[in-house]
């Protein structure tokens, strides 16, 4: 890759990934949060948990295969306007008609491939949004953009909740397309704000024709014995996205675990996100400042698995949903640290700099195998023990998530991101 890439003012730069990143989460994440289990319901009203299961599952298929080659179109893209911002614009136009064919559907079939095909195009946009904080923050801001970034995927759902519970009276369709626009406007914004130009794709180790069998395969994976750490920051982020599903469950839960109708759904949907959206925001701004200052970020790590598991655990024994709200801010709390230092984590441990896009989109399938993997048990697992029992799995896991961290060294040790460990 060529050595004199334009680089965004930090400030510019960090508002153009929110923006973007803001808008990907309001359309893509809003539906899985809320607007999908109503349209559900809709259809199939007595299946609604099992069909949330198979679209949490969908994604995790298609999110294997989009996220990683939307990384590797990005990082190989040589057009004018740069590596990430075509992606960017492309990723969310495709992506907005796709939400619009969803809330348009007459069948879950038709809703199943919609939302397969939404995924598909947004991983796009995700992934060249993703790329830019290793493309382009220093690393001594990584932390601080690391908890700018983290904070913003959950502000978009709590903006996306609220803009649902407003417009309660719109059809279901137009509720899609304007999460959609919404999506298109940001992206456009992001590309106006970030500065790109054309990028050569250069690999640093030489021409594929004289690599090793073993060298090619690690430009697929980089090799778990040659880059441990960056296997370890993966399954970090795993084991994190299989705990923080019961976030992104709290919907069905409500359904099914205090009988709430589909009217007052919105309502207490909103009210949950109300509360624990500013806790999240807090400890992910102060979070980030924190790792940033101190140059740590396993410590935050640990904490935040720790806590974020005692409140996935309260979930499973909640009396009320009062009391899930109580609960619903401890992950919050826990979660928040854990978004202050995920992207600064990763971005440091990344094995070669001119596939950063594709390896990105590497953490990011981790992320949505964990959720769709939890998705797609939670059906069988409440069906064998209930809540109890899914919300205890998923607080194991978050546990997990804390321990795989520890090998990876912290920031003041000067190492390399490609350095190779000695065999």
């Amino acid at each position: 890759m060529s050595s004199n890439v334009i680089k965004t003012p930090f400030p510019r730069l960090i508002t153009g990934i929110s923006l973007g990143s803001f808008g990907y989460n309001l359309a893509l994440i809003t539906p899985l949060a809320f607007l999908l289990t109503v349209k559900l319901a809709m259809l199939d009203p007595a299946n609604v948990t099992k069909n949330f299961s198979i679209i949490g599952l969908t994604t995790g298929i298609v999110g294997i295969l989009s996220q990683y080659l939307a990384g590797v179109i990005s990082d190989r893209t040589t057009w004018k306007l740069g590596r990430r911002r075509p992606w960017i614009l492309i990723g969310s136009i495709g992506g907005a008609a796709a939400l619009y064919g969803i809330g348009a559907a007459k069948s879950f079939t038709i809703v199943l491939l919609f939302w397969a095909l939404a995924k598909l195009l947004f991983s796009f946009m995700s992934t060249a949004i993703t790329a830019l904080i290793p493309d382009q923050v220093p690393e001594n801001k990584r932390g601080t953009a690391s908890g700018i970034y983290g904070l913003v995927s959950p502000l978009a759902i709590m903006v996306g909740i609220n803009l649902m519970f407003i417009l309660n009276s719109w059809s279901i369709e137009r509720k899609f397309l304007i999460l959609g626009l919404i999506c298109v406007v940001f992206a456009i914004i992001t590309c106006v704000l970030i500065k790109e130009e054309r990028v050569d794709y250069q690999q640093e180790r030489g021409k594929n024709d004289s690599l090793t069998f073993g060298e090619k395969m690690s430009r697929i994976y980089p090799s778990p014995r040659k880059y441990p750490y960056f296997t370890f920051g993966v399954l970090t982020r795993f084991f994190m996205a299989i705990a923080y599903t019961a976030a992104s469950f709290t919907s069905v839960y409500y359904l099914e675990r205090f009988h709430v109708s589909q009217q007052d759904l919105a309502g207490i949907v909103s009210t949950s996100m109300n509360i624990t959206i500013p806790i999240l925001a807090v400890a992910s701004i102060i979070g980030g400042g924190l790792s940033d200052k101190f140059g740590r970020q396993k410590p935050f790590v640990f904490l935040a698995a720790v806590v974020t598991a005692v409140g996935i655990l309260g979930y499973g024994f909640a009396p009320s949903i009062g009391f899930s709200y109580v609960c619903g801010s401890i992950i919050s709390l826990g979660f928040g640290m854990f978004l202050a230092v995920d992207i600064a984590l990763m971005s440091r441990v990344l094995p070669h700099p001119e596939d950063a896009a594709k390896d990105m989109g590497i953490v990011n399938i981790a992320n949505d195998i964990g959720q769709s993997l939890a998705n797609a048990a939670a059906s069988p697992i409440v069906a064998a023990g209930g809540y109890p029992l899914f919300f205890g799995v998923l607080a194991i896991f978050g546990i997990l998530a804390g321990i795989i961290v520890k090998p990876i060294p912290e920031l003041e040790i000067k190492e390399p991101n490609n350095i190779e460990i000695a065999q």
